[in-house]
């Protein structure tokens, strides 16, 4: 009623200026319904995945429950016929890691680990090129480039750290 009078034009830009405005905004939001034993409950709940971490939402109001940051996540993926994820709880001492399993449809978790995946990836990968000084950076660009030109596939430049997370 509100935009009542007001051209689709305006519509469209009112609402995507109140949508910018709500946290999980552009989030990947996946369906899914805790099975371990946990404060999670057992009714269904959103799974929200972003460049920060992974957010677990109340189903009706989507309202925030939990957040854990990617550097959190010790492993994570298909686990039997549910997705699996495990965190890293440090600054607990009795529950040092903690293990949370959903039941979702099986193409959206291979979807929701290759995302996770890919955020993770990313974050290392802008990591290694913020310490890269501009001369290093030229020379493995111009290494690259050599390697091309003789034919062969260029090695990676840096390897994933043993300390991130993993796939199951």
């Amino acid at each position: 009623m509100a935009l009542r009078g007001h051209s689709a034009a305006d519509c469209v830009r009112i609402y995507l200026t109140v949508a910018r405005k709500w946290p999980f905004f552009g989030a990947k939001l996946f369906l899914a319904k805790p099975i371990t034993p946990s404060s999670l409950g057992s009714t269904f709940m959103w799974l929200a995945i972003h460049e920060d971490g992974l957010s677990i939402l109340e189903y009706n109001s989507m309202r925030l429950i939990v957040s854990y940051v990617y550097k959190s996540l010790m492993t994570f993926g298909g686990y039997q016929d549910d997705f699996m994820v495990v965190i890293n709880n440090a600054h607990s001492k009795d529950k040092p890691t903690e293990k949370l399993i959903f039941a979702m449809a099986k193409p959206k978790i291979l979807e929701i680990t290759l995302l996770i995946a890919s955020y993770i990836n990313n974050f290392y990968q802008q990591k290694a090129v913020h310490h890269l000084s501009a001369p290093a950076l030229l020379s493995a660009q111009t290494q690259g480039f050599q390697a091309r030109v003789m034919g062969s596939q260029p090695l990676l430049a840096s390897s994933r750290p043993t300390k991130g997370p993993t796939l199951l």
